[in-house]
């Protein structure tokens, strides 16, 4: 049974990654809407996290609640953000 009396809330992370000069410019989002589950979306978020500690990127994650119409980020997704990542190690190798 779904509650039909309120606005409906998603979680939205934003992660931010501090610049050389020391800005922090966000990088990429992971939407809940997007996902399966709750629990997928954590588990895309612990990947990322491994991965960004992994490589040494300095920045952190921004978790908010948002409500489900609202429209979607216009940020890549980690998916498209890990793809960047990689493909700056293909040139720099």
């Amino acid at each position: 049974m779904t509650d039909e009396a309120g606005p409906k809330f998603v979680m939205i992370s934003t992660f931010r990654r501090r610049t050389a000069d020391g800005f922090m410019l966000a990088a990429f989002v992971i939407d809940e809407r997007e996902c399966e589950s709750p629990a997928e979306m954590k588990s895309i978020r612990n990947e990322a996290l491994t991965e960004i500690q992994r490589r040494r990127i300095v920045g952190e994650f921004e978790t908010r609640r948002a409500k489900a119409d609202e429209l979607p980020s216009t940020l890549p997704r980690w998916a498209e953000y890990k793809r960047q990542l990689e493909a700056a190690d293909q040139e720099s190798s």
